[in-house]
C-alpha cells in the first residue's frame, strides 16, 4: 500500500476530483490522503480496528465475514463509488470484516480521529451515507433473489466477469460455490460445460475468459 497527498489524485486517476470531493465536507478533506492498494492486498482486516473511512475511486474489492471457527464467507463486492468503514463510523458494527482487493484500488482515506465528528455533523454527507446504505441493502436482496431465480450458468458468468483480472479468472471453487448458493459438484459440472462451449479455457491454475460470450450469458445480473 502506498499513500499520496490529496493533490496528486488527478495524477493517479482520470476521475474528476471535484465530483468526488463534493460528497465530503470541505474541512474534512484537509485531513484526507490517497491510499493505493495492489492486487490481493487487504484494505481492512477483521482483527484490527478501522481507523479510516475509505471511498473507492477506482478498483474492485471483496468483503468477507470471518466466523468464530476461522472460516470466512464472501458477502459482497465493492467497486467505484463504494465506502469502506462507514458502519464503523456510525458505530453500528460490532465485528469488522476483511476487505481484500481484486485488482489495484485507489481510495480516498479520511482518518476518524480527525474528521469523525465533522462528518457526522454534516447533513449532506449523512444523506449521502443513508442513500448508499439503502442501495447496499437492495443489492444484497437482489443477490439472494438472483440465486433463487436464475440458473447457475447465468450467475457464474456474471461472477467470473466480476472477479476476473486482465481476462483471467482464479477464484477458489469452494468460495464461489458458497457465494452462489450451489454444491461444489454442481459448480464443477458447470465449469466443465463452460469449457466445452468455449466460454473459458483452463491454463494452469487460471481460466482465460471469452468475455464476449460470458457477457451474453450473464444477462447483466448484479453479483
Amino acid at each position: 500500500m502506498k499513500i499520496y497527498p490529496l493533490n496528486q489524485l488527478e495524477m493517479l486517476t482520470k476521475k474528476d476530483a471535484q465530483v468526488i470531493f463534493e460528497e465530503f465536507p470541505k474541512q474534512s478533506l484537509k485531513a484526507a490522503s490517497i491510499f493505493v492498494y495492489e492486487k490481493n492486498e487487504y484494505i481492512v482486516r477483521f482483527d484490527k480496528p478501522v481507523e479510516q473511512l475509505f471511498f473507492m475511486i477506482e478498483g474492485r474489492a471483496k468483503i468477507y465475514k470471518i466466523h468464530e471457527n476461522g472460516k470466512r464467507s464472501l458477502l459482497q463486492f465493492l467497486t467505484t463509488g463504494d465506502f469502506i468503514g462507514e458502519l464503523s463510523l456510525l458505530e453500528v458494527e460490532d465485528q469488522v470484516k476483511d476487505v481484500q482487493t481484486i485488482d489495484q484500488c485507489i481510495c480516498l482515506a479520511l482518518p476518524y480521529h480527525k474528521v469523525k465528528q465533522e462528518l457526522l455533523d454534516d447533513n449532506h454527507f449523512l444523506k449521502t451515507i443513508a442513500k448508499y446504505l439503502g442501495k447496499k441493502v437492495l443489492l444484497r436482496v437482489e443477490h439472494f433473489s438472483n440465486n433463487q431465480n436464475y440458473e447457475l450458468k447465468h450467475r457464474l458468468a456474471a461472477y467470473m466477469l466480476q472477479t476476473e483480472v486482465a481476462g483471467s479468472y482464479q477464484e477458489k471453487h469452494t468460495e464461489t460455490a458458497e457465494f452462489l448458493g450451489v454444491s461444489y459438484r454442481h459448480l464443477i459440472y458447470t465449469f466443465n460445460e463452460f469449457q466445452q462451449l468455449g466460454l473459458i479455457k483452463k491454463q494452469g491454475k487460471k481460466y482465460n475468459l471469452n468475455r464476449t460470450k460470458l457477457k451474453e450469458l450473464a444477462l447483466d445480473l448484479s453479483i
